[in-house]
């Protein structure tokens, strides 16, 4: 409960539509109270859903062996996408999950 009351103050303090939402319910004459409890069951639905519905991890272990073989070292890499070649070091390994850099790199190997 503590953890969804945390995620709905951040999102009626960030995300547009969360804040779109709060100024309709407002104008509607709901108290903050009775918002926050529908801002919550919102919460609640999206996290059960993410759990029984994971997303598939996609694969990483193709990374570090393609760019071997096309001689290209960490730095040149993360030249490339402007990230830290550390950065790129936790994606190969499995250490860190971002699927949209992951992508472009994987894209990028192939078409070198």
């Amino acid at each position: 409960n503590a953890a969804l009351h945390q995620i709905v103050l951040v999102r009626m303090a960030h995300d547009p539509r969360t804040r779109a939402y709060v100024a309709k319910r407002t104008a509607q004459g709901k108290s903050e109270k009775e918002i926050m409890r529908c801002l919550k069951r919102t919460v609640a639905r999206e996290v059960y859903h993410h759990i029984v519905h994971p997303k598939p991890v996609p694969r990483v272990d193709d990374l570090r062996p393609l760019r071997h073989a096309r001689g290209m070292t960490l730095q040149t890499v993360a030249t490339h996408f402007n990230v830290w070649p550390a950065h790129i070091s936790t994606i190969e390994r499995g250490k860190r999950r971002d699927d949209d850099l992951a992508h472009r790199y994987r894209q990028w190997l192939l078409a070198a």
